[in-house]
């Protein structure tokens, strides 16, 4: 298990791992590790900031405040940029 992943775990109250393939500049395929987390929206800013040391970034998070969840996707940086 990847560390980030185990952060991930801390706060969330699911959390999936995947891969995605990209192309890059030069023609070669990049794998990035996408992780998706289901948590409370009050845990939102500290799962980041954890993420955030650990060299993640927040690609994209969905609300939902019926229910006081949010989504939040994370991927590790490229030296590659797309």
């Amino acid at each position: 298990m990847s560390k980030a992943r185990a952060i991930c775990e801390e706060f969330s109250d699911e959390v999936l791992v995947g891969k995605r393939a990209l192309e890059s500049n030069y023609g070669s395929p990049l794998e990035i590790e996408e992780i998706k987390c289901t948590l409370s929206i009050v845990h939102f800013t500290g799962l980041t900031e954890r993420m955030a040391q650990e060299g993640y970034c927040c690609t994209q998070v969905q609300r939902d405040f019926k229910s006081d969840k949010c989504f939040a996707w994370f991927e590790p940086p490229t030296d590659d940029p797309t």
